[in-house]
């Protein structure tokens, strides 16, 4: 019997040094559950599209940072009955007849949020239609949140027809709450002031790392945007790709050339091989994430110190070497 509680002791030891390894692995695990946060969320595109322009008045003063002063009124009520607008209308209106089932999702981002940064207003949230502009999912402007719905229709939705496949993979609504987050950290991490490849990687990386911190149980491929497929190959030949740059002396290169290759989205990168179409695009965004996670492993540095330092003292500091 003594035998036996000795092992139990043990086996109990056992775990609570997994559990702590695991917690120590981890650090972006952090509670937020005391944090208070409540989701506002206005459905302008309900209030706008598809009512009668006798109804324009109404809305406007509702909606006062919609109309910008410089656009007369028949502009605005020629778009609330547009034949094009009304069908898209349709389409919203059936993925997204009510936003109650996104509030958690969106309130645990907000959360994170304020956990590292105090400071930060919960925004009110307006929802509307960006007519197809794909590259404005969401923009963060202080206390407003503009959210795009027709941005998140799913893949297979015919209003999509044309778009290509690497695009339409994150116009999902799962994808919404990626875009949230993505449009907050855009305000908060200012570009390189240095022109060179490596920086604008590692510029990626640090807004990656955020998205990482504001979303702790998202995966990697929704945050970075990649297929399964993609995603994997990514994460198989971080080596060859990191050992490419080098041998190509890319590093330091200033040619803009190189963002169109490796860092804008693109449906593959351009190594100019055979294998380039099994590639995700953007892949020095996925380089300089995997960097700025082996600074931030191996230095104690806050979030807000973190986005501020330059990016050659992030690379420097990381002593980055890709899995194999």
């Amino acid at each position: 019997m003594k035998l036996f509680n000795n092992f139990l002791i043990f086996s109990s030891l056992i775990v609570l040094l997994l559990i702590s390894g695991c917690q120590d692995d981890n650090p972006l695990d952090v509670d937020v559950s005391n944090i208070p946060v409540e989701v506002e969320i206005l459905r302008f595109d309900l209030d706008f599209y598809g009512q009668p322009p006798s109804k324009l008045p109404e809305i406007k003063q509702k909606y006062p940072f919609m109309f910008p002063p410089r656009v007369p009124d028949s502009i605005w009520a020629e778009k609330m009955q547009d034949s094009l607008l009304l069908d898209l209308k349709t389409q919203v209106d059936s993925v997204f007849p009510d936003m109650t089932p996104y509030k958690p999702a969106i309130a645990d981002i907000y959360k994170h949020v304020k956990y590292y940064f105090p400071k930060f207003r919960v925004p009110k949230i307006i929802t509307l239609y960006s007519d197809w502009n794909y590259l404005k999912k969401s923009v963060y402007v202080d206390s407003l949140q503009l959210l795009s719905l027709d941005n998140f229709l799913g893949t297979g939705n015919r209003i999509y027809k044309g778009i290509p496949q690497y695009i339409k993979q994150n116009m999902n609504p799962e994808n919404l709450p990626v875009a949230i987050a993505e449009s907050i950290v855009e305000t908060q991490v200012a570009p390189p002031e240095s022109k060179v490849f490596l920086a604008k990687m590692i510029n990626y990386g640090k807004k990656l790392y955020l998205m990482d911190a504001y979303m702790p149980d998202t995966a990697d491929s929704l945050k970075i945007g990649y297929s399964s497929k993609k995603m994997q190959w990514a994460v198989d030949n971080e080596e060859g790709v990191w050992q490419y740059f080098i041998d190509e002396e890319l590093l330091y290169s200033n040619d803009q050339k190189l963002d169109l290759r490796f860092l804008n989205l693109a449906p593959y990168s351009k190594f100019y091989t055979e294998q380039d179409m099994q590639s995700p695009g953007y892949i020095g965004r996925y380089i300089g994430w995997q960097i700025v996670r082996s600074f931030m492993k191996k230095n104690k540095v806050s979030l807000q110190k973190m986005i501020r330092m330059p990016e050659e003292e992030i690379f420097k500091k990381s002593k980055y070497k890709p899995r194999k």
